[in-house]
C-alpha cells in the first residue's frame, strides 16, 4: 500500500512528536519515582545503621532512631525459626515477613516487596541468627507513579490529536491551493488548446464548404484545397498526440521507469540526426557509461522534439552541438545550434503550455507549438531541470540536468 507524501509527513511528524513527548515525560516520571524510592531507602538504611552501630541493643537503637526521626516505618523481630513479633506499627498494611532468602538478601540492600501492600524492606542480622525487619510502604509512591503515567498518556494523546488536526487543516489548505492552481493551469491549457485547434478546424471547414458548394471549379484550385485540408489534418493529429502526451505527463504515475544508458541513447539519436542532415556540421561530445533512472520513451521523445525544433527553425547548414557530461551526482545534456535563437526575454520566461517564444515562428513551419512544453514536462517528470540560454554557437542552447542512477 502506497501513502501520499502528506500522509507520510503526518505519520512521521506525529511519531516524532510522540517519541519526544514520551521520552521527556517518561524520563521525568521515572526520575521522580526514583527520587522518592531513594528517600525511602535512605530512611531504611538510617534505621539499619543505628541497629548495626549498637550490636548489644539493636532493637532499642532502631526504635530510638524511629522516634527521633518520626519515620513511618514498621519494625518487626523475626527469629531464626520463623516467629515474628511486631515492635513498631506504621501505615503499612504489613502481611508478614517474606521468605528467608529474601530477608537475608535485604541485609545488604533495600528490596522491593510486591503485593497488595507493596513496601521496601531492609533487614539487620543480630546475634543468634535472628533478624530485625525494617519496612516502609511504597503504595503512595506506586499510586503517584501510575497516576503520572496516565497523565502522560492522556497528554500525549491530546497533543497528537491537536497535531493531527493542525496537520489535516494545513494539508487541506495546501491541497486546496494546489487544486486552485491546477484548475487555473487547466483552464489556461484548455483555452490555449482550443485556440490552437480552432485554427486548423477553421481552415478545414472553409475549404470543405467551398468544395461542397462547387465554388472551386478549377482542378488546380481543388488540388490546392485538398492539399491544405490534408496539411491541417496532419497538424491536428500532431497537436492531439502532443496534448495526450502532456496529459499523461501531468498524471501522478510514470511509465516504465528503468535503468537506462543515457550515453547510448544520445549517441544513437545524434547519429540519426547526422545521417538525416548531411549539410550540417554536427559535433558530438558524449561521455561514456552515464546511466539514469528514466522512461526510455520519455527520453527519446525529449531528444526527438529538441532535434526536430532545430531542423524546423534553423537553416539547413547551421551547426549543431550535442554534449553529455558527468557532473558529480548529475548528468548534464546540452543541445545547441547556430540558428537565430530566441528573443532575449524568452530566456527569462517560464516554459508554459503552447507558449511560442518567438511569434515569428509561424505555423507554416509545422509543429503543434507544444514542443517546449513537452520537453519541460518530461524533464520535470524525471526530477531534473530544464533551462534555455543563448548558445555559444549563436543560437539556442537547451540545458538539461538529470540525476545519475545509483549503483
Amino acid at each position: 500500500m502506497k501513502f501520499s507524501s502528506s500522509t507520510r509527513i503526518s505519520f512521521f511528524t506525529i511519531f516524532l512528536l510522540t517519541f519526544i513527548t514520551v521520552g521527556v515525560g517518561g524520563f521525568s516520571v521515572f526520575h521522580s519515582q526514583n527520587i522518592e524510592i531513594h528517600k525511602v531507602d535512605a530512611s531504611l538504611n538510617f534505621v539499619a545503621k543505628s541497629a548495626y552501630d549498637n550490636p548489644l541493643q539493636p532493637v532499642s537503637a532502631a526504635l530510638y532512631a524511629l522516634e527521633q526521626s518520626s519515620l513511618d516505618i514498621t519494625l518487626t523481630f523475626l527469629t531464626h525459626d520463623g516467629q515474628e513479633t511486631v515492635i513498631n506499627e506504621s501505615s503499612l498494611k504489613y502481611l508478614g515477613a517474606p521468605d528467608f532468602p529474601i530477608v537475608e538478601d535485604a541485609t545488604r540492600r533495600p528490596l522491593r516487596i510486591a503485593g497488595p501492600s507493596p513496601f521496601r524492606l531492609r533487614s539487620v542480622l543480630v546475634e543468634g541468627g535472628d533478624y530485625i525487619l525494617i519496612a516502609e510502604s511504597t503504595q503512595e509512591i506506586d499510586a503517584n507513579f501510575q497516576s503520572n503515567l496516565g497523565s502522560l498518556a492522556l497528554f500525549t494523546f491530546a497533543l497528537d490529536s491537536i497535531a493531527s488536526l493542525l496537520l489535516f487543516l494545513y494539508f487541506r489548505r495546501i491541497n486546496r491551493r494546489d487544486e486552485s492552481a491546477s484548475l487555473a493551469r487547466m483552464q489556461e491549457f484548455l483555452g490555449d488548446a482550443s485556440h490552437e485547434l480552432r485554427t486548423p478546424l477553421t481552415v478545414i471547414k472553409g475549404y470543405v464548404e467551398m468544395l461542397s458548394k462547387g465554388q472551386l471549379i478549377q482542378d488546380s484550385d481543388k488540388a490546392r484545397a485538398f492539399d491544405r485540408v490534408g496539411t491541417e489534418i496532419t497538424r491536428m493529429e500532431s497537436l492531439v498526440r502532443d496534448l495526450l502526451l502532456l496529459a499523461e505527463l501531468g498524471e501522478s504515475g510514470t511509465r516504465d521507469i528503468e535503468h537506462i544508458d543515457f550515453s547510448e541513447i544520445i549517441k544513437a539519436h545524434g547519429a540519426d540526426f547526422i545521417t538525416l542532415n548531411p549539410q550540417r556540421k554536427v559535433t558530438l561530445a558524449i561521455a561514456d557509461e552515464i546511466s539514469i533512472e528514466a522512461s526510455r520513451d520519455y527520453i527519446s521523445r525529449f531528444i526527438q522534439n529538441a532535434l526536430a525544433n532545430i531542423a524546423r527553425h534553423t537553416a539547413a547548414n547551421d551547426s549543431v552541438s550535442i554534449s553529455l557530461s558527468n557532473q558529480g551526482k548529475n548528468a548534464q545534456l546540452v543541445i545547441e545550434d547556430a540558428g537565430p535563437g530566441l528573443p532575449e526575454s524568452a530566456y527569462r520566461e517560464d516554459i508554459r503550455s503552447l507558449n511560442r517564444f518567438d511569434k515569428s515562428r509561424s505555423r507554416d513551419k509545422g509543429g503543434s507549438g507544444l514542443g517546449m512544453s513537452i520537453m519541460s514536462a518530461v524533464i520535470q517528470k524525471l526530477d531534473g531541470t530544464f533551462s534555455l540560454r543563448r548558445s555559444e554557437l549563436g543560437g539556442l542552447a537547451i540545458v538539461v540536468v538529470l540525476p545519475v542512477a545509483k549503483d
